[in-house]
C-alpha cells in the first residue's frame, strides 16, 4: 500500500473533524432532551387523615404513593380544561 497523499490526509482530516463535531452536536442536543424530561417535584403538605388513606390506597392496590397523587393531579387538571 502506498502512503496516502498529503490532500488525501487532508481530506481525511476533515470528514474525521466533521464526524467529531456531529457526535458532540448530537450529545449536546440529547442531554438537552433529556433536561426537559427531567422530574419536577411538587412538595405539598397533607393533614394525617389524608396521609393515612393515601398510604393505605397504595398498599392495597400495590402501587406507590406518587402514582395516586400524579393520576389525581393529572385528572383535575383534564377535568378542568388544563
Amino acid at each position: 500500500m502506498a502512503n496516502p497523499s498529503g490532500e488525501e490526509r487532508k481530506s481525511k482530516a476533515i470528514e474525521r473533524a466533521l464526524a467529531q463535531e456531529e457526535g458532540r452536536h448530537r450529545l449536546r442536543d440529547l442531554k438537552r432532551a433529556h433536561a426537559r424530561e427531567a422530574k419536577h417535584y411538587v412538595n405539598c403538605p397533607l393533614d394525617y387523615d389524608t396521609k393515612m388513606r393515601l398510604q393505605k390506597a397504595a398498599f392495597d392496590n400495590d402501587i406507590k404513593m406518587t402514582v395516586i397523587i400524579k393520576a389525581a393531579i393529572d385528572q383535575f387538571l383534564r377535568d378542568n380544561g388544563y
